[in-house]
């Protein structure tokens, strides 16, 4: 049975810092690379070199990636075209925009960030929890359960979002980036509820704008139930009754 836990009492134009024009790099730039243990933490570029430069370019394959075999990733598709998830090892891409793609194995990123766990600790939330707490929560619950709460750690959830705010890149805008400009040309989906599953990954303070947006310490990409759909939550809060799941010791 899993165990009980408490919770701690539109487009995506989210962009920080001076405007800057949209910078192209060479196709397989390996740009920023890092690794961290526990959980074999593997991150391909940054989210602070999208939002500041428009930096779409690719920085791994997805082919690469998955003969690692890890457990749980996002991030977003090589030229803002869509987005990326594993959840319990399964391979997600979602596009923007309609067209012939690439096998998903064959497909690149211009960000990725992974984890792996051999085994899961599930636990049951028993109240909501609020979009601005869910940092937080993740924080003091991985505490009570073994894990350093400074991460960083993988994380997946089944169970009910509410609300949600999520987005899938289209394309890049071919514009400035920078303060208020958006990062990408995106859809995006909103309301008050929607069931499904949450792959995720709580960064530590180092590896904030890297695998994470600045000022936030989890990158959470939204599943379907089916696992047909995914897309990167922008803000999120969870049900009760949902079943987070945080890596064994």
């Amino acid at each position: 049975m899993p165990a009980r836990i408490s919770p701690l009492a539109v487009i995506a134009a989210l962009a920080i810092g001076p405007a800057a024009a949209q910078t192209t790099t060479p196709a397989d730039n390996p740009g920023l690379r890092a690794e961290r243990q526990p959980y074999d933490i593997h991150s391909f570029g940054a989210f602070r070199m999208m939002i500041l430069e428009g930096d779409f370019s690719p920085k791994v394959g997805l082919g690469e990636v998955m003969a690692g075999h890890p457990t749980t990733g996002m991030g977003a598709v090589a030229d803002a075209r869509g987005e990326i998830t594993i959840y319990d090892g399964k391979l997600i891409v979602r596009y923007g925009k309609a067209g012939l793609q690439p096998a998903p194995d064959a497909e690149r990123a211009a960000l990725l960030a992974v984890g792996m766990t051999a085994a899961w600790q599930t636990l049951t939330v028993e109240h909501d929890i609020a979009p601005d707490d869910i940092d937080g929560f993740l924080a003091q619950t991985a505490a009570a359960h073994g894990l350093d709460p400074e991460g960083p750690f993988p994380f997946q959830v089944r169970g009910t979002l509410a609300p949600y705010v999520m987005h899938v890149n289209a394309a890049p805008t071919n514009g400035p980036h920078g303060m208020g400009q958006p990062i990408a040309v995106t859809a995006v989906s909103q309301g008050d509820a929607i069931a499904g599953m949450v792959a995720g990954l709580y960064a530590s303070r180092d590896l904030v704008g890297i695998v994470s947006h600045g000022g936030t310490r989890t990158h959470s990409h939204w599943v379907a139930s089916d696992s047909s759909a995914t897309a990167h939550l922008d803000r999120w809060g969870l049900k009760s009754g949902a079943v987070l799941m945080l890596p064994e010791r």
